[in-house]
């Protein structure tokens, strides 16, 4: 794997939790560490399989795909924290707790995040102001061989 490989957010793009999740970050992601691709599309699909990840994993799961490995749950929100500047940096400090605890505590929101309809205008969709920068950090196929070779 290329140490140098963008990271790959994978995220369910039918929820609105986890697009303002991705939303919120390009906002505070201004350098483009990071890559985005909804779980339920080729790329994403395709980045799942190259770690190893079962597909249905992102319907509730956020997952992180890296050089190293993939990163999932708590893991993958910390790994994302980490890279960003304080004080979201400082949330990575979530990892002292057990990851059982985490990420039982991660499920539950998960449980209860609010489910759209996919033609809610809300999902699937990047808030107007954020829709060229959104797609400018959308990962290709390319950008997964990269995290694989």
């Amino acid at each position: 794997m290329t140490p140098d490989a963008a990271p790959i957010v994978i995220f369910d793009g039918d929820c609105g939790l986890c697009n303002g999740f991705v939303a919120w970050l390009i906002r505070h992601d201004p350098d483009g560490h990071f890559l985005i691709t909804g779980s339920a599309g080729d790329v994403g699909a395709a980045a799942l399989d190259a770690m190893g990840l079962e597909r249905a994993l992102a319907a509730s799961t956020l997952a992180v795909a890296t050089s190293s490995g993939p990163l999932v749950r708590t893991d993958a929100v910390a790994g994302v924290l980490r890279e960003l500047g304080a004080p979201w940096r400082w949330g990575a400090a979530m990892t002292v707790a057990p990851r059982g605890l985490r990420d039982r505590v991660y499920d539950a929101i998960a449980r209860r995040r609010p489910r759209r309809p996919a033609e809610y205008p809300a999902c699937g969709t990047p808030p107007p102001a954020l829709v060229r920068t959104w797609r400018e950090r959308l990962a290709t196929i390319q950008d997964v061989r990269a995290l694989r070779d």
